[in-house]
């Protein structure tokens, strides 16, 4: 019983500690999101000069390179420096399987992310993963460095840390595990603890920028675990974020 009590109290402390966190973070992001972003094709597509909707940007390039200057207009094109200081959310989702495993574990993370310089990024997210057996819930930071370009390849590094809670059979322990007043009922199943988990992992990837505020990325990670190298897995993932200055 004693055990019973304390894998509930850890579970509930974690979801507390984890709710809270993506609290905030959804509270960033709406204050982001204050600024509409409207659905629209890429820009650039006609032109070279692709982020005009930036100040600093379509200062630099007011008067644009002539027709003829081919290095100009490929510069113009490709020229993301302007994103220095900006910051905002990203959502992203993605899917990875530890070890051996024959179930993957579906996840999704919301998080806020600001451009230090224009070449070097950091991250701070709160995660949530589940497949059929179990879940985790947790938080990660990491770092990436990229061309300062619209399409821009990147490499970087990151850390997770969370637990996991696991459902199994119990109805036959003797113990009302659903709290409705009748023990053993067929089916009852209970929660409980399965144990802190963390990570590093490095990862490599491309951003897009479809608009000079609204980024698509895709990245693969290869997830180093404290469980030992029978448990490390590969992660892919797509995410979408939104950024202003």
């Amino acid at each position: 019983m004693n055990s019973l009590i304390l894998n509930r109290s850890q579970c509930s402390r974690h979801r507390i500690v984890v709710v809270f966190g993506w609290g905030v973070v959804t509270l960033l992001c709406l204050l982001n999101f204050a600024r509409p972003v409207q659905a629209q094709l890429p820009t650039g597509i006609t032109k070279s000069r692709w982020a005009m909707d930036d100040p600093d940007y379509a200062q630099k390039y007011a008067d644009g390179a002539e027709k003829t200057d081919v290095p100009g207009k490929i510069k113009q094109a490709a020229d993301a420096r302007f994103l220095k200081d900006s910051s905002g959310c990203y959502f992203s989702g993605g899917l990875t399987a530890f070890g051996t495993s024959s179930n993957p574990m579906g996840s999704l993370e919301l998080g806020y992310t600001g451009y230090g310089t224009s070449f070097m990024t950091n991250r701070m997210g709160f995660v949530a993963a589940a497949n059929d057996d179990d879940y985790f819930l947790g938080g990660e930071l990491g770092m990436r460095f990229q061309t300062p370009t619209r399409l821009a390849p990147f490499v970087g590094w990151g850390l997770f840390a969370g637990a996991s809670s696991t459902t199994e059979s119990a109805d036959d322990d003797n113990i009302d595990n659903d709290d409705d007043g009748d023990i053993d009922e067929w089916g009852e199943e209970e929660e409980s603890f399965d144990g802190a988990l963390m990570a590093i992992y490095p990862e490599t990837g491309i951003h897009f920028w479809w608009t000079p505020r609204v980024r698509i990325s895709g990245f693969g990670r290869y997830l180093v675990t404290t469980e030992g190298r029978d448990a490390d897995a590969w992660y892919y993932g797509a995410s979408i974020a939104i950024l202003s200055k």
